[in-house]
């Protein structure tokens, strides 16, 4: 895994601690779950601020580290280099633009399939259930409804995150079965 940085987020909303040693799952998650949960009770005007402030490079390793995801699967997901991912860590600069909207993308789709499972889930099976290994396995997963492409080939253009969202959304109920 890649680690390393003293960065410090500029934003707020951008806020992670650090995972440390043995704890680096158990923080990588609870960071990608408290941005979920951010994205779900933000209004679209303070999710525009957030990216326009500039989206870490960093959200690629916690939401690799959480849904266990190689970061390179994660990079490719949000359209930027290994060496360019590494050089702006290094930096402590934000994503490119395009990068950084699709990194939100995201976190859209996770906090999308987040609160359908706070709808609709069952409690006791929502207790079980790996959204973010889920959300890992099905954003890869060829799908005849995207014409064959992945959840994540569609997140390159606000139209594309519009049809996945949606698609989630007609999957309301049977998410924890």
């Amino acid at each position: 895994m890649l680690r390393g940085s003293s960065c410090v987020e500029k934003a707020d909303f951008w806020a992670m601690p650090r995972a440390r040693g043995r704890h680096l799952l158990i923080d990588s998650r609870r960071n990608l779950l408290d941005l979920v949960l951010q994205v779900n009770q933000s209004s679209g005007l303070t999710l525009f601020h957030a990216v326009e402030a500039g989206v870490p490079a960093r959200l690629i390793e916690v939401f690799a580290d959480a849904t266990r995801m190689p970061v390179s699967t994660v990079m490719r997901l949000v359209g930027i280099s290994r060496t360019a991912f590494l050089r702006r860590r290094e930096a402590c600069e934000p994503l490119p633009d395009v990068a950084g909207h699709r990194a939100m993308s995201l976190l859209r789709i996770a906090a999308t399939l987040h609160r359908l499972l706070d709808e609709c889930g069952d409690p006791q099976q929502s207790a079980t259930f790996d959204e973010f290994a889920w959300l890992a396995k099905w954003i890869q997963q060829s799908l005849a409804e995207l014409e064959g492409q992945t959840p994540g080939d569609m997140l390159r253009n606000p139209e594309g995150l519009r049809v996945v969202e949606s698609l989630l959304e007609r999957t309301r109920g049977g998410l924890a079965a």
